[in-house]
This record gives C-alpha cells, structure tokens and sequence, in this order.
C-alpha cells in the first residue's frame, strides 16, 4: 500500500512575510478600475496593512481573503497590533490600477 502525501494548507499557520506576500498578489489582481468611482478603501488588518484600496466589485471577497489569511497568521496564537491614521482617498490611476491619492 502506498502513502500518499497529506496537504492541509488551510490548517497550516503562516507568516507575516507570507502573509503579506498573499495579501499582495490578491490584492494586485482585484485593484483594476476605469474611474475613480472604482475603487473602494478597506481595512485588512494586521498583519496586512492598515488599509488598501481595491476595486469596488471585488470589496466584499478581498475583505473574506483578509480574513482567510489573517486566520492563517493566527492560527498558532499570534497577534498583532495597528496604530492607524486615516487613509487618504482612493483613485484610479491613469494605469487603471487603484491607489491611495498622494
């Protein structure tokens, strides 16, 4: 009888570096907009960031992504902690991509 592997990367705990790397490549693929009226501000949490702007279509699933991975980061007791001001406005940029007004 052979074994076969066994991958629960679900119930695995990650890093804050890993974390962010997912919270990063999700967040490159869901920030595309026309207008500035695209894009929304949501609030990740730590270790994500204090805030990131993402298209407005995408907002309800980056939101249930931030809380897969923050469960993930936490999984094995870790927390972690924001001070955070207020972020600026959201726009779209002339690559159609959203970012925070500077």
């Amino acid at each position: 009888m052979r074994a076969l592997p066994l991958v629960l990367l679900a119930g695995c705990p990650i890093s804050s570096e890993r974390a962010a790397e997912r919270w990063d490549t999700w967040v490159d693929t869901h920030a595309d907009c026309e207008q500035t009226s695209d894009c929304v501000v949501i609030f990740p949490g730590c270790p994500l960031g204090c805030a990131t702007t993402v298209a407005a279509e995408h907002e309800e699933a980056s939101l249930e992504e931030a809380r897969r991975i923050v469960a993930a980061y936490e999984r094995v007791g870790r927390t972690c902690e924001y001070d955070c001001i207020a972020p600026p406005d959201p726009t779209c940029s002339d690559e159609g991509r959203c970012v925070f007004v500077e």
